[in-house]
């Protein structure tokens, strides 16, 4: 059990938790390289905005991961996601995700996500708005230097392309397309 509603804007005054809104998950690794999943949660008026719309959430993933030689892994993730309001409209997210690792410094990944959303565009007289389907594809390397016994140091980039509907391209300028260059710290 949790409070299903987004904390306010006053971060240190903390909110009494109300316990109105509950979630299950089961999961299954069925072998030492798959990990299966399954959840559904009951959420409680989870918006400011909209204090009396409820949300129901399925999700589902599975993952798989292979060892590749004596240092070396490749990991892939499918997942689905679904949001159903009170007025039985249901939203779909997926994502399918890769890394592969061939040693204990190179890491390649790849990832492609597709969502509904109708929170990118107001709605008349505010609330949410049209429903779209926005996509998104990255494709990226992290190098890693071990600087410790336990810690490693990685540099990486990315790069993703965007695709918006027609509607939405003259808000994002198109369909945009962005790179990242990132650092980041591993603790073993």
């Amino acid at each position: 059990a949790f409070t299903g509603r987004e904390p306010d804007q006053n971060r240190f005054d903390f909110d009494p938790p109300d316990l109105d809104s509950w979630a299950v998950r089961g999961s299954w690794n069925p072998t030492a390289e798959w990990s299966l999943q399954a959840s559904y949660a009951d959420v409680t008026g989870p918006e400011q905005l909209e204090p009396d719309e409820n949300d129901r959430k399925l999700s589902a993933s599975a993952i798989h991961t292979r060892r590749i030689g004596p240092d070396g892994w490749w990991s892939t993730t499918l997942a689905w996601g679904r949001k159903t309001n009170d007025h039985d409209e249901s939203k779909d997210g997926w994502l399918l995700e890769s890394a592969f690792s061939p040693d204990d410094r190179w890491t390649v990944f790849a990832r492609a996500e597709r969502i509904e959303t109708d929170e990118l565009v107001p709605g008349v007289g505010g609330g949410h708005g049209d429903l779209y389907t926005v996509a998104k594809a990255s494709i990226g390397a992290v190098h890693d230097w071990r600087v410790a016994d336990n810690v490693r140091f990685g540099l990486g980039a990315l790069y993703s392309v965007n695709r918006v509907p027609a509607a939405l391209e003259p808000l994002y300028g198109g369909d945009p397309d962005g790179g990242m260059i990132f650092m980041r710290i591993k603790v073993q």
